[in-house]
């Protein structure tokens, strides 16, 4: 090879000891070490990126592994065409306004909200039943130590099947008296009425002896805030039936309507159509709606959300995992008191 040294790293060493650069040389080597600086500065920045992109398309993942809840929220000024979850159409919730509906807070004279509510029995001779209407009532801490106070009011509505003591076997007694305690709902106070025979609403008179006996009954022997404002109902299985039914029927009683696992009564179902048509829309209770991916009376509440929808009726629609189950709604249970409560 005439003599040529190989072009080994020492032999590179040992030629670029003998080179002599020019002043203009040395010129473009300086230029060239700073277009060097610059790559390695841009390359780090490359990779930097490209790492944050990685990690996101991670989080992306586990999300769509582990979708969330499908929440529905339309106000009569919310266009929907937001985001599309699961075929839903979607709007985001507005941010919570002050409310203009304020409860008077007394000063405890004792530290009375570290101690828990207090539930009671109740029961008085129905007309409209024709036997005993039996109830539970939850009052909150400091009823008794605040005698000023005066407290709105939720009537919770139990499953076919079961009583008035339901929603206290989910737990509902122990979630209100740690969350007043920590802050997080305002007080008030829990009617829980007992359905003693399961009859379809038009051979029924569970709602007229609710409607005109319990509620005047309670306003009486109770300290509540007797207005429409500071009154809700809800229930789970039948009884988000029922409430749906006196909700709408009744609706110059009631703010809000919880219907939790709803299946309508088959008669009713014939009736939301007129009875959203007839109410003024001002005067249309707001709803929350939630039910399990899992339940077999999933369309039935679909289809109620999509007609409040088609009537612009305000209402919050979840879709989660989960059955027609206690489990279910003693998971969720958290959720339905801070919702009836959100405006208090």
């Amino acid at each position: 090879m005439g003599g040529l040294e190989p072009p080994t790293s020492a032999s590179q060493t040992r030629r670029a000891g003998r080179l002599r650069y020019t002043p203009a040389d040395k010129s473009i080597i300086r230029n060239m070490d700073k277009r060097q600086e610059i790559i390695k500065v841009l390359s780090t920045t490359a990779l930097l990126i490209m790492s944050l992109l990685a990690l996101f398309g991670l989080a992306a993942c586990q999300a769509h592994q582990n979708p969330p809840p499908i929440l529905f929220y339309q106000s009569t000024s919310t266009p929907l065409t937001d985001n599309l979850v699961e075929g839903q159409s979607t709007a985001a919730v507005p941010a919570p306004q002050e409310s203009t509906r304020v409860v008077p807070i007394a000063t405890p004279t004792v530290n009375c909200y570290q101690q828990d509510g207090d539930v009671q029995s109740g029961s008085f001779f129905s007309e409209q039943l024709g036997d005993d209407f039996h109830f539970r009532i939850y009052l909150p801490p400091c009823y008794h130590a605040m005698t000023d106070q005066h407290y709105p009011v939720v009537y919770l509505l139990h499953g076919l099947s079961f009583n008035e003591d339901q929603w206290l076997r989910l737990g509902v007694a122990e979630h209100m008296d740690r969350m007043i305690t920590d802050g997080a709902l305002p007080p008030f106070m829990i009617v829980l009425p007992g359905e003693a025979r399961f009859d379809p609403p038009p051979t029924s008179a569970f709602a007229d002896a609710l409607v005109q006996e319990l509620i005047p009954w309670v306003d009486q022997h109770f300290r509540t805030l007797p207005e429409k404002p500071f009154r809700s109902i809800g229930g789970l299985s039948r009884g988000a039936a029922w409430s749906v039914h006196i909700g709408l029927w009744h609706y110059p009683l009631f703010d809000s309507v919880g219907a939790h696992s709803l299946p309508l009564f088959e008669v009713d179902s014939l009736r939301i159509t007129a009875w959203l048509t007839q109410i003024p829309i001002d005067d249309v209770p707001t709803f929350l709606i939630d039910i399990g991916r899992q339940d077999p009376e999933r369309w039935t509440a679909q289809n109620f959300a999509d007609q409040l929808n088609d009537h612009k009726v305000p209402h919050t629609w979840y879709l989660f995992n989960g059955g027609h189950s206690e489990d279910y709604w003693s998971t969720h249970l958290e959720l339905y008191l801070r919702w009836y409560a959100r405006n208090w």
